[in-house]
């Protein structure tokens, strides 16, 4: 062999162990860009509470490596802290299939229902865990403080963001939620001081700005609101919840067309669709386009036939379209509905005065299952199991909820109770 074709021999093995050195590299590296890797990237986000952020660092490796178990667990601790709580049960159990239960996986289920309101044994295993200076004392006082409120346990709520917040002044989850439950007891000064420092300590959180677009349009402020929720939209693209609020301030500037093309975005396959048709048809009864505004309002009342404003816009529309019978028709339900409204007061006086009495508050969560109140339903069976942790029919409630809300798994676990 000649020298030159031993040297050429040698250049090529030398390249392939190149390439494969490269290849291991980007295997384990996880997909390393910039110096910093996504997965860095991503539990750097979830520091700075912004599990949006995160998610769209993740998504990336995910795809490329389904069952890489880090980015597993790092997009069900992302997806729960954005209150997706159907993504952070598949992303979980997936982890916990690629590397079986840990104690860090059984802490995330332990948080992932304790944060739906669905305590358990867990609300108490918690506290007694912060009582020790758990090592993940943060994101346990969010995940509870959450649940509280969930629960409509809205002082105990305040107290642990409170608390929470004391440790962590710019916590922009903790800040959020505390202006929601600020507003909720019209402390509209309070709810602002607490949206304006999220947004200024954190201006790429697209839930903080979001959060805050939507309490300035609500207390008419329009324009500033626009901004906010144009800025929620660059950093969150495809949230239907954002471009809804965003649409509807735009309708209130009068920027109709605008809003129209904001909520056609909307994807019909999302969940939260409903609400789009419903603004759509707003939008388009205000444009003197009725037959559109019906064939949208008509869809939404389809989809959603307890929502009490699909049906009044409906009628609208239908008495613009001079559509006799589909206006008595369409009165008859909102008079039914209104109906529905008057018998919900009597029963929530009742519970009110007799703390004991499960059966009313069985049947205002029937109310609320029949009327579209999806976080009724979870406080008034809080309440129950809270009173009565082994009563039956409100496992077999929660079970059909969680089924409802994508969460085999969980549901799993209420029926297996409900049974026993």
């Amino acid at each position: 062999m000649t020298t030159r074709r031993r040297l050429t021999i040698a250049a090529v093995l030398g390249l392939v162990l190149v390439l494969v050195a490269i290849g291991v590299w980007w295997k384990f590296s996880g997909n390393r860009v910039g110096g910093t890797t996504e997965l860095d990237a991503a539990e750097t986000a979830l520091r700075r509470h912004n599990p949006v952020a995160a998610l769209t660092q993740l998504a990336p490796i995910l795809a490329a490596k389904p069952d890489n178990p880090q980015a597993l667990f790092l997009a069900a601790r992302a997806a729960r802290r954005c209150d997706d709580y159907a993504a952070a049960e598949r992303h979980l159990a997936a982890f916990e299939k690629v590397s079986g239960t840990t104690e860090a996986s059984r802490l995330e289920w332990s948080l992932l229902g304790v944060q739906q309101g669905d305590f358990g044994d867990d609300e108490e295993r918690l506290r007694t865990a912060l009582g020790r200076q758990h090592p993940e004392e943060g994101v346990i006082l969010e995940a509870i403080a959450k649940g509280l409120a969930a629960a409509h346990r809205f002082p105990e709520a305040m107290a642990v963001l409170d608390r929470l917040l004391k440790r962590d002044p710019d916590h922009v989850l903790a800040l959020v939620l505390h202006a929601a439950i600020a507003e909720r007891f019209r402390r509209a000064s309070d709810a602002e001081e607490d949206l304006r420092r999220a947004v200024n300590s954190a201006p790429d959180n697209a839930t903080a700005q979001a959060a805050f677009a939507g309490w300035l349009n609500q207390h008419g402020h329009t324009r500033e609101a626009i901004a906010h929720f144009e800025l929620a939209e660059t950093l969150q693209p495809a949230d239907a919840a954002t471009r809804i609020g965003l649409a509807r301030a735009l309708a209130d500037a009068a920027k109709l067309a605008d809003a129209e093309r904001q909520l056609e975005a909307v994807p019909a396959a999302d969940p939260k669709h409903t609400d789009a048709l419903v603004e759509r048809g707003r939008v388009l009864l205000r444009l003197g386009r009725f037959a559109d505004a019906d064939a949208a309002l008509e869809k939404a009342t389809t989809a959603a036939p307890w929502h009490r404003d699909a049906h009044r816009l409906r009628l609208v529309a239908l008495k613009e379209l001079g559509r006799a019978d589909a206006v008595k028709q369409c009165e008859a339900k909102i008079a039914e509905l209104s109906r529905e409204d008057a018998a919900a007061g009597p029963m929530k006086i009742k519970a009110r005065d007799t703390p004991g009495d499960m059966t009313v508050r069985m049947a205002l969560w029937e109310w609320s299952k029949r009327n579209g109140q999806p976080d009724e339903e979870v406080a008034w069976l809080a309440e129950i199991l809270r009173a009565a942790p082994r009563d039956a029919a409100a496992h077999a409630a929660f079970a059909d909820y969680f089924d409802r809300t994508g969460q085999p798994l969980r549901a799993s676990m209420h029926r297996t109770t409900a049974q026993k």
